[in-house]
């Protein structure tokens, strides 16, 4: 059975871009894995703006469907609404695809990333699930964290050693 869409947290996030996969897998064409997460967080978006749910329910696959119907998925994805993220940025900022695999069996795919939008970087952790002759989205954890910077270098100070040497 499917599990229901969660909201990322920025830790969950770091942990998820720590996770290696266990099994053989195949690389997803980077082109192909942007139009599918854009596709479901348009959909997404839409629930978001509308409080309607309903095609992302029926767009997903049967188990996402059976396990989800469109009042849980306005709760799963309160917390993210009511952040007022503006997910519109995602049909035209270039996401960070940091796993696109499939997995053996190429009955599974799963997509991770973010899209590195401000003022709050997006985050996505997707799961595919090959049927009726396509990829349905089978799980969704989305949400929106505070961009990482990257630490500033240091510049070296000359050691108080040297300066005493020198007088």
């Amino acid at each position: 059975m499917a599990k229901a869409p969660r909201t990322v947290s920025a830790a969950l996030f770091a942990l998820l871009l720590l996770a290696t996969p266990g099994l053989a897998q195949e690389q997803v064409e980077r082109s192909f894995a942007t139009a599918l997460v854009r596709d479901v967080l348009t959909a997404v978006h839409h629930g978001n703006r509308t409080g309607n749910y309903t095609v992302l329910r029926d767009y997903a696959a049967r188990d996402f469907g059976a396990a989800n119907n469109a009042t849980q998925l306005a709760a799963r994805f309160a917390e993210l609404r009511n952040t007022g993220l503006d997910m519109l940025p995602v049909l035209v900022v270039e996401p960070k695809i940091l796993q696109a695999r499939i997995a053996a069996g190429n009955d599974q795919m799963r997509l991770t990333g973010y899209f590195p939008t401000l003022p709050r970087h997006f985050s996505f952790d997707l799961v595919f699930l090959q049927e009726r002759g396509r990829w349905r989205m089978l799980d969704a954890s989305v949400g929106a964290f505070d961009p990482i910077e990257a630490p500033e270098p240091q510049a070296e100070e000359p050691a108080a050693d040297a300066e005493e040497s020198n007088e």
